[in-house]
């Protein structure tokens, strides 16, 4: 198992059409039409003025050109072509002003659509994606996205510019208008074939920026595991492949965004010579005028001008559509966890639990991990779960957190089947303790306030005493306002554990899930938490996911998972008593455990 496992075999679940992009580039523009329209309004003001231009050069030097010239015409042409080209920087500040104001509310709706959606997701959803792509997404598709809207409101303002140019192209000279035009159909046709290319590449690119992102974000997490086998040396030689791989795709975007340039510019050169060419002959027949040339001229560069950033154009919208593709692959996922909104909340549960014959697979391929699984808790009942790894423990409490979706079945509380309940409400009434504890950047306060903010001063103490977490605020230089890094950075294990009870304590669950809560503690540490427990476990339904024996024995029953079955239940003594499988894990795993150690006979 590689480092970077699955870096490069991410898959989108769906593909899409040009025209369906377009469609919702539309619509989620729609709401910025403001300013949408302000920015065409400037760009179409812009394109007028620098169509005008060369008429006043043209007129300027056609009134130069008479014996009898008049030098206050050309005077005033002067100052209308300064004050067309002030017009011209002008709308281009506007234009940029507004697009400053238009992107950042554009880009934080679109995030926050993103955002949003990630966390309406289920687990099987985080499963299949890597949480470096995801950051990707949020971040570097999203801005690229964004400034695709840039990219078609300039697009949009050259195409109007080459439109306008060939009509007065036309007017001053129909020959050399279609012989500028002649050319044309080349460059388009070189532009087209870069379409389909350019998204090929982009879309690499686009994977290669989330496989940057999966590789810092993996190599930051697994540090310490890094350090620990002194891979230092292998993880950077793999990153740099992966740096490599980013390098090699954007070399390509950039050689399809520029290849072709060198070709379309010696066609317009080509062209441009022709028509010099062709109107010096005019001007020496004399059925043209140099002016009349001139402005030719000077409207063929604002012609071939567009169309030359046209070259660009394809590559960079490709490059933008293919993130917004990546976008929509988010946007567009449904979670297999769903509910019914018009649902009632619930209050609060008593706390009987019935899984009724439930069939569950993690990918739907017929690979079950439960199948016709049936299991009572009543309640109150402390239920303890042992077995090896992948009997099914995790699986079974995750059902009934709601983190993933049974194909087959039921679940019910109190009667009611739990995909017949609120979730948000639901869950409130679970309290889920797990062995690694996740700490948000940010106070201790804060993170045992997490799943009731509005607890108050005496509700909070209460809590913290009662798992003893009291002694560690105590110790902490600024007690409850101590801040803690990432993850919890600058606590212990046990420090983490404690604040982890706490913030379940303070919720007052009634149904408590603690999978393999005391796994990774110490033993004073265990033995603060075992008293920590028996507050914890009072009144209220509790499922443990032990590997402690401590948080065996007090159980009111065991259950003995194997292969998603149950294989053995009782209390401690009697399975003992029956020396099949319990006996057999107890004797593998918990007998060295117990303070009266004795050998048994299984």
């Amino acid at each position: 198992m590689g480092l970077y496992r699955g870096l490069f075999s991410e898959k989108r679940e769906r593909e899409y059409s040009d025209r369906e992009l377009l469609n919702r580039y539309v619509r989620r523009i729609v709401p910025f039409k403001k300013s949408v329209t302000l920015i065409s309004l400037f760009i179409l003001i812009s394109t007028v003025a620098d169509i005008i231009i060369p008429l006043i050069v043209g007129f300027a030097v056609e009134e130069l050109e008479k014996p009898n010239r008049d030098f206050s015409l050309a005077i005033s042409a002067g100052v209308a072509y300064l004050l067309l080209s002030a017009t011209i920087w002008i709308m281009f500040s506007l234009r940029r002003r507004e697009i400053g104001n238009f992107m950042p509310y554009f880009l934080e709706n679109l995030r926050m659509n993103i955002f949003d959606k990630l966390q309406a997701q289920d687990m099987s959803f985080f499963d299949k994606h890597l949480s470096g792509s995801l950051n990707s997404r949020v971040s570097n598709d999203a801005l690229d996205f964004g400034n695709t809207t840039i990219l078609l409101a300039d697009t949009m303002g050259n195409f109007l510019v080459s439109i306008l140019t060939f009509g007065i192209l036309f007017w001053l000279n129909p020959t050399l208008a279609l012989i500028t035009l002649a050319g044309v159909p080349f460059l388009i046709l070189l532009m087209f074939s870069l379409r389909k290319l350019a998204r090929i590449v982009s879309r690499a690119y686009r994977k290669s920026i989330g496989n940057i992102n999966n590789a810092m974000v993996e190599s930051i997490e697994g540090i310490q595991v890094c350090k620990s086998y002194g891979q230092e040396v292998t993880v950077s030689e793999r990153f740099n492949e992966t740096n490599k791989d980013y390098f090699r795709t954007a070399y390509r975007l950039t050689a399809v965004t520029h290849i072709w340039r060198s070709i379309l510019e010696t066609i317009t050169a080509i062209i441009l010579v022709t028509i010099v060419y062709l109107g010096g002959q005019l001007i020496v027949q004399g059925t043209s005028t140099t002016a009349i040339i001139l402005m030719f001229i000077l409207y063929i560069q604002r012609f071939f001008r567009p169309i030359m950033i046209l070259a660009t154009f394809f590559p960079q919208l490709s490059s933008g559509m293919a993130a917004y593709e990546r976008i929509l692959d988010i946007l567009d996922s449904e979670p297999n966890v769903k509910q019914n909104p018009e649902l009632n909340a619930v209050n609060d549960l008593e706390g009987e639990i019935v899984f009724e014959n439930v069939d569950f697979s993690y990918r739907n391929d017929g690979e079950w991990v439960f199948k016709g699984f049936n299991l009572k808790i009543a309640k109150g009942e402390k239920l303890a779960i042992v077995g090896h790894t992948g009997a099914g423990k995790s699986s079974l409490v995750n059902l009934l957190a709601r983190f993933y979706e049974f194909q087959g079945g039921s679940i019910k509380i109190d009667g009611i089947d739990i995909r017949d309940m609120q979730m948000d409400s639901y869950r409130r009434n679970l309290g889920m303790v797990q062995q690694d504890v996740f700490l948000f950047s940010g106070t201790i306060e804060e993170n045992i306030r997490y799943g009731r903010r509005d607890a108050s001063e005496e509700d909070l103490w209460k809590a913290i005493r009662a798992v003893h977490a009291d002694e560690l605020i105590e110790y902490l230089h600024d007690g409850l306002e101590t801040q803690v890094g990432e993850r919890g950075g600058g606590l212990s294990t046990g420090q983490k554990q404690l604040v982890s009870f706490a913030r379940a304590l303070l919720t007052d669950p009634r149904i408590l899930i603690l999978d393999e809560a005391t796994s990774s503690v110490d033993a004073y540490t265990e033995a603060i938490i075992q008293e920590a427990l028996e507050v914890l476990l009072t009144s209220r339904t509790s499922i443990i996911v032990a590997h402690r024996l401590s948080t065996i024995l007090n159980a009111d029953r065991i259950i003995v998972m194997e292969k998603g079955q149950i294989i053995e239940e009782g209390t401690h003594e009697s399975l003992l008593a029956r020396g099949g499988k319990y006996g057999q894990l107890y004797k593998q795993y918990y007998e060295h455990q117990s303070l009266d150690w004795e050998p048994i006979s299984v």
